[in-house]
């Protein structure tokens, strides 16, 4: 019997093939009673391998691999953890290593080899480059030197396999023995099977960034694992008992005493069970205006009761004071997120903006005493300030008390073809072929792709050297390529972080958490999600440009019933409106026509996988309420609001209370357990639930048929909190689109600068709502748009091959030398700031020299001289360089006569999009034609109607001989292609030709790419 002590996973990034998983069924398989995780530096794998353990019944041996300047050379060591004072020392010593730095000092490993096994390698370690020589005074010398300065520790003997290591094992092992030294097999693990060692080999070339022609990248032989009769082959008896023993005495199963939250400080005697209280009492008062009514005094009493129960106040107060921070600096903070929205303690202290009495919001859909879990509430802040909030919090607890959450990039699909690809060196068209196969759906895997895509299968069959090419992408699809920081999430820890999990730096300031979330809150650690959500960023920046002109402007404080935002909503005119942009739900309010805040909420709510099977039924009950049949009277109250369908989990937990005679906590755990699919527990959950319904005098029948209709909608219910909170976000943009638009407008096109075709989108509603756009003008323009009184300003950033820097760049000499007086003017000063050739002829056909009283064609002929006459007026003066205008004449101008349509396809080209009214524009106003312009069409799926203009046809015979095109359609928002197949081709192909309006069927294949059903033509060239 014997163990494997030394296993890297594919958390030492790029350096093994191995999931942990498999890893763990591989020992079982093998017959293995332990096994050890041991990473090179790093411990993101721990919690993963003791969970997998301990579900296969494995002794797990947690360990670390570490580089140490051990007397001017680098040597790597290795530590197995004894027992958790061990392991609490190998996260201290990880954090350490991760902090930016590739080894430790001798001084600083010492201090954590404590409670752990050390193991000196012989091959790859201090002794290597003697063993070789076979020099064996070296070798003595070294471990007298080394057991005179470390601890006590064996020495490893590995590579057995190979006739050269064998042999200067034997001789270690004797000189090692006369020094009472014991040694130890160690089977140096990267990959799992012998054949897994071309497939390191692709990692690697993927780390170094090189390909498999590389000769320096040479391939990692003998790394496998071995079974127990290969392991008995090659070591002695001894070895493998030794390795086992270690393995034995290894009894650190990271359990750790958990952290708890950090205190938020209070006044001197003043504790947070006192303190919260009196804070939602003052919040309560505040809230309704000093009319403490007795049910919202219950329900606070209630909540606070909970909360002190579970010991959550320090989490109260923590996020009460970062919101508070917030607020006090102007920023917009979101009214809420979540089942948070639920609590009315969160209410009091304006965490939340939603009363959730007024809504029948349930706080034991947040928390739940009989559920113990950390509480939750994550908070919505504007993008650009979410730093700004999370620095405040990391200062007022510490580094040592605050981290950043760990994840990790993996090579998804289209990813691991391209990085394959590369490394082996497939040509990249055929790489581009593949790629484009895959489907850009989250978690979908190779295997999923061959299976469904004939194809595919039809390509890699046909060719070897392909289907080489994907397997090997299959066999290392999904492995972590890459870390990163969770995009949202902080956690926070009463105790110093490292004394409950190991950290790693990998930003300036604040350190990151070594486990992914999923892991965190069970060491006692509280997550909390700060989420930049840019709709609040617009939402403040339009109240902005409205307090200019209204400056008492509040945005909570406007009315929910404002009659120009329900015309907004029922006309479906809510692009740009947060959660209400696509085009089901647009189609879905216009069907049901919202007139109050709570349709909105539904309207939400119904717009999900589950609940949108319920629309229909939803909309003939608003129709017709005398119609909707309830499943008892006692359930109408609670089902009213919706129309007899149930849309909500709080619903569903309501029903429970009053049918079944469930407490809200009782119902909570049954739509947990609904969500969860957890069998066992729903059985017995079924069972109270249909005798609480007999008690409560329902027939069995019925009480069974309550409790399928719970099980069917708790699964796909939505949280009522969340609809009410995100409801309110919607109104409060649609209410600035619907009363303010110049200034929505203004502030929506800034939130996508750099994003063609929203910013084509936005644009296209602009003309269509008679919003006044003032093009790009140098002499006006900014690098963002502004509304300057009249019109919405478009900036000089958004032209292709300007963008920010150069925009900046042209508006800053404006600023410092006065406006640009003349074409020459304008063209000698930019070329002096280094704008270049391309950037200059982007700003004539973007329109943006139009205010200089010159033709675009014009310019753009007379271009080349004024560059000539730019650099002849410089004049050099030290480091600086000065232009006079009056050195030399300026150039002659020869006028040329613009070209409508070339010059509209060109300023297309260089904005994305058409400032200038479009012959198609006004065809589309006389013809009453109102589908969808190409650049929402290019977003849509299946077959759509849609209007163009045919920029060319490209005709083409198929295998068979038969005629078909391909067309090139634009119109004032995009561009499309369009496939024209033999049978239709046959019919309309003599009337497809260069600047004819059609109407078409077609189905979008994806984006841009449709394949024609029937064409119409509406006007010819």
């Amino acid at each position: 019997m014997t163990t494997h002590l030394f296993v890297r996973s594919c958390y030492s990034l790029l350096d093994s093939t191995i999931r942990i998983p498999q890893l763990i069924q591989t020992a079982k398989q093998y017959g293995y009673h332990s096994v050890a995780l041991t990473d090179h530096h790093v411990m993101h794998g721990v919690p993963r391998f003791l969970k997998e353990c301990k579900k296969e019944g494995i002794h797990p041996v947690i360990g670390l691999e570490v580089e140490v300047n051990y007397h001017e050379r680098i040597v790597p060591f290795l530590l197995l953890a004894k027992d958790n004072i061990g392991y609490l020392n190998l996260m201290k010593l990880s954090s350490l290593l991760c902090d930016g730095r590739d080894h430790c000092d001798l001084e600083d490993f010492l201090a954590y080899t404590d409670h752990n096994f050390l193991i000196v390698y012989g091959e790859g370690g201090y002794l290597d480059a003697d063993l070789i020589q076979e020099d064996k005074e070296a070798i003595t010398q070294k471990l007298k030197f080394m057991k005179a300065e470390l601890p006590s520790f064996d020495i490893a003997l590995s590579f057995q396999e190979t006739s050269l290591w064998k042999s200067r094992n034997q001789l270690l092992k004797a000189l090692a023995k006369v020094q009472g030294i014991s040694t130890v097999a160690l089977n140096k693990i990267y990959y799992l099977q012998q054949d897994d060692c071309e497939t390191l080999r692709v990692l690697s070339a993927i780390k170094q960034n090189t390909t498999l022609r590389d000769k320096m990248l040479t391939p990692i032989t003998g790394r496998y694992f071995l079974d127990m009769q290969q392991m008995e082959s090659i070591y002695d008896d001894d070895d493998l008992q030794r390795a086992d023993q270690i393995a034995t005495q290894c009894q650190s199963d990271g359990e750790l005493e958990k952290t708890t939250l950090p205190e938020y400080p209070l006044p001197d005697g003043v504790t947070s069970e006192q303190y919260l209280p009196q804070l939602c009492i003052a919040g309560l008062k505040k809230r309704l205006n000093g009319n403490l009514m007795p049910h919202y005094v219950e329900r606070l009493k209630h909540e606070l009761h909970v909360i002190h129960k579970m010991g959550f106040e320090d989490y109260f107060l923590i996020v009460y004071d970062f919101i508070r921070y917030g607020r006090q600096k102007g920023i917009y903070i979101g009214p809420g997120r979540g089942s948070a929205a639920g609590s009315l303690v969160a209410y009091c202290l304006g965490i939340t903006m939603v009363d959730p009495l007024q809504y029948n919001l349930l706080f034991e859909r947040f928390l739940n005493e009989e559920r113990v879990s950390m509480p939750d509430i994550d908070t919505d802040i504007p993008d650009i300030h979410r730093q700004e909030i999370i620095d405040y919090v990391y200062q007022k607890y510490g580094s040592e008390h605050v981290a950043n959450i760990i994840t990790f990039d993996t090579l998804a699909a289209r990813a691991v073809l391209r990085d394959v690809g590369k490394v082996m060196n497939i040509p990249k068209r055929e790489i581009d072929m593949i790629v484009n196969l895959i489907p850009q759906t989250a978690k979908i895997t190779l295997a999923d792709v061959y299976r469904q895509k004939e194809k595919l299968r039809t390509i890699l069959n046909a060719n070897p050297a392909l289907m080489d090419y994907y397997h090997m992408a299959q066999r290392i699809e999904g492995l972590p390529k890459n870390k990163s920081i969770h995009a949202a999430g902080i956690v926070m820890s009463g105790k110093t972080l490292n004394d409950v999990i190991p950290t790693i730096q990998m930003s300036e300031g604040m350190k990151t958490s070594q486990l992914v979330g999923s892991y965190l809150e069970e060491k006692g650690l509280i997550k909390m999600d700060f989420l930049g959500l840019k709709n609040l960023t617009t939402i403040d920046e339009i109240v902005k440009l409205v307090q200019k002109s209204h400056p008492n402007f509040q945005i909570l404080s406007i009315p929910l019933n404002d009659i120009k935002t329900y015309r907004l909503f029922s006309s479906a005119d809510t692009i740009g409106v947060f959660q209400f942009e696509s085009d089901g739900m647009r189609n879905l309010l216009r069907k049901m026509k919202p007139n109050s805040f709570m349709d909105i909420i539904a309207a939400l709510a119904l717009f999900r996988p589950g609940p949108k099977d319920q629309i229909q039924i939803y909309l003939d009950g608003r129709k017709a309420p005398s119609q909707i049949h309830y499943p008892s009277k006692e359930l109408e109250p609670i089902l009213k609001e919706t129309y007899g369908v149930t849309i909500y989990q709080e619903q569903v937990m309501l029903m429970a209370q009053i049918a079944a005679g469930f407490s809200l906590v009782k119902a909570d755990i049954l739509r947990k357990a609904i969500s969860k699919k957890n069998e066992k527990e729903l059985a017995g959950l079924k069972q109270e639930y249909i005798d609480g319904c007999i008690r409560n005098g329902y027939p069995k029948e019925t009480a069974t048929h309550l409790f399928e209709l719970a099980e069917k909608f708790a699964g796909y219910g939505f949280n009522k909190s969340h609809a009410v909170a995100y409801g309110l976000l919607a109104y409060q943009l649609a209410y600035l689109k619907a009363n303010y638009p110049l200034q929505f407008y203004t502030s929506i096109l800034n939130s996508v600068i750099g994003d063609s075709t929203k910013t084509s989108i936005y644009i296209n509603e602009c003309r269509r709502k008679h919003v006044s756009l003032m093009g790009v003008n140098i002499n006006h323009s900014s690098d963002v748009y502004f509304f300057d009184g009249k019109s919405v300003v478009l900036p000089l950033s958004i032209i292709k091959d300007v963008g920010t820097l150069a925009a900046r760049v042209i508006i800053k000499e404006r600023q410092a030398n006065g406006p640009y007086l003349d074409y020459f003017d304008f063209v000698a000063r930019a070329v002096l700031r280094k704008i270049n050739r391309t950037q200059l002829e982007r700003l004539i056909y973007a329109g943006a020299l139009d205010c200089l009283n010159l033709g675009r064609t014009t310019m753009m002929n007379s271009l080349d001289d004024a560059i000539k006459y730019a650099k002849l007026i410089q004049i050099p003066n030290g480091n600086q360089v000065s232009i006079d205008l009056g050195l030399v004449s300026k150039p002659i101008i020869l006028r040329m006569k613009d070209l409508q349509e070339e010059l509209s396809e060109k300023e297309k080209e260089s904005l994305g999009f058409n400032i200038g009214e479009q012959p198609i524009v006004h065809l589309r106003q006389e013809l009453n034609i109102h589908y969808p312009p190409l650049v929402v069409l290019n977003g849509m799926q299946g077959v759509q109607k849609g209007f163009a203009y045919i920029q060319s046809v490209r005709q083409i015979r198929t295998k068979k001989g038969d005629l078909m095109c391909f067309l090139k359609l634009t119109d004032e928002t995009g561009e499309a292609d369009m496939a024209v197949m033999p049978k239709l081709y046959n019919e309309v192909g003599q009337s497809l030709m260069k600047g004819s309006y059609i109407q078409f069927y077609a189905k979008i294949q994806e984006e841009g790419s449709y394949l024609a059903n029937r064409i119409e033509i509406v006007r010819q060239k």
